[in-house]
């Protein structure tokens, strides 16, 4: 039996016998199809059960980068309680509370002082050399295990042993952005002797010594992200520490695009950007992410240029510019990454549609000049389609005159009949989101 088919009978009734094996498979959501393919020991479901009952997991060690945390670390180490065994703090030279309030709320937290290096990946690898069994879980002091989760971490992490223990790959739990996006592939938690370490100075994954990416599990765990809030950004200069990081990698791998698209997405900000700034990220990045995919599978090198197309699209729309944004929208779909290439397409055509919309309204507008006792009955079907096509296109000024106008002609109706529609669906809105 390969794992893919004993992940399809965890949602079949009956399909895998209620059991410690049922309930943990079931925090597994996803894996990627070399992984999927795996054969497992055994082809029964209820033998490989009854193999579970009785494995002990290996240990789970949390490494949490610190500098400055007294305020956050006490409660992203004490919602780890029921799913680690062991704390390594790596930290960059605290000068508040930090260690001691990590020592209250773990008694047996470990501190490793490791001067700050400007380099991400150099702090998490530093744990290799400390621990070496079992699973290394990389958090960070910003984040926290969900209440309603404790306990979902450890149990994952034991079900992948058993069933794959001779398999390299990463877990990834869910990490959510408070009122922000969440995030799926995060690539967290892997063996400590296993054959992967972290590459990046920041936005750091685990790659295999050739600089290929590892395969992936995704688990139903998530971690709450407070760190990306604008204050806390603003507070602690992320911003502008991950775009001088972005600049240093890029100095040092130049033909690397994955460190152009951090700098245009990490540096840029689209809302308050200039027309020149955001056509020179545009040039900046257009000329490196290329319009092909390299063969293969994405690596450390490749594996932003999709995205760099995604950001390309972005920058598109804020500059107007629609070939570019339709040739874009094209690689996203033949990337399959089909639900961007459609929101952006979308948005192409919509744009189109509306700005004729619109050009109809004023069409209809410029023959009023026009009427005559002869065809007043064909104004004021004029006046009602031009009325329809206003709150169409959002010309909202030009809806009620139209309409008005319609009516004094003997039109109207159907008009009235959308605004009718139009009342019923805003009623139905939740209090306050009209």
């Amino acid at each position: 039996m390969k794992f893919s088919h004993l992940l399809d009978l965890v949602h079949v009734p009956g399909g895998i016998p209620a059991s410690r094996l049922a309930s943990d498979l079931a925090l597994v959501t996803s894996v990627s199809l070399d992984l999927a393919d795996t054969p497992l020991s055994s082809a029964d479901p209820a033998d490989l059960a009854a193999g579970y009952a009785s494995y002990r997991p290996r240990p789970v060690t949390a490494v949490v980068l610190t500098y400055n945390e007294e305020e956050r670390i006490a409660g992203c180490l004490s919602a780890l309680a029921d799913d680690v065994d062991h704390c390594l703090l790596v930290d960059s030279g605290s000068v508040d509370g930090t260690a001691g309030q990590a020592l209250r709320a773990r008694g047996d937290a470990r501190i490793l002082s490791a001067p700050w290096a400007d380099d991400f990946s150099r702090q998490r690898n530093l744990a290799f050399g400390e621990v070496t069994d079992g699973w290394l879980c990389h958090v960070d002091a910003d984040e926290v295990l969900a209440m309603s989760h404790a306990g979902r971490l450890r149990r994952a992490l034991s079900v992948l042993d058993y069933l794959l223990p001779d398999s390299d790959f990463v877990v990834s739990p869910v990490i959510a952005d408070v009122d922000g996006p969440v995030y799926t592939n995060t690539q967290r938690v892997l063996r400590a002797d296993g054959p992967f370490r972290f590459r990046g100075r920041v936005h750091e994954h685990p790659y295999d010594p050739d600089g290929r990416a590892p395969a992936r599990v995704q688990v139903d765990v998530r971690f709450d992200h407070s760190g990306y809030l604008p204050e806390v950004v603003d507070q602690r200069g992320k911003r502008e520490r991950y775009v001088r990081l972005d600049r240093l990698a890029r100095t040092e791998e130049p033909d690397n695009p994955k460190w152009v698209y951090y700098e245009v997405r990490d540096g840029l900000d689209h809302r308050s950007a200039s027309e020149e700034e955001l056509r020179a990220a545009f040039v900046l990045l257009a000329a490196h992410a290329g319009e092909t995919l390299p063969a293969g599978p994405p690596g450390y090198r490749s594996e932003r240029i999709v995205d760099s197309w995604s950001l390309l699209c972005e920058l598109a729309l804020g500059l107007g510019e629609a070939d570019a944004l339709r040739t874009y929208a094209a690689l996203l779909g033949e990337a399959g990454r089909t639900v961007e290439a459609t929101y952006y397409r979308t948005l192409l055509e919509s744009s189109r549609l509306l700005g004729r919309l619109s050009a109809l309204v004023d069409e209809i507008g410029s023959v009023q000049g026009a009427e005559e006792p002869a065809n007043r009955h064909l104004m004021a079907r004029l006046f009602e389609l031009q009325s329809t096509l206003a709150l169409a296109s959002g010309r909202y000024e030009t809806v009620l005159p139209a309409y008005q106008k319609s009516v004094e002609r003997g039109a109207g109706h159907n008009v009235t009949e959308d605004f009718g529609m139009l009342a019923r669906v805003l009623a139905q809105l939740p209090d306050g989101a009209a």
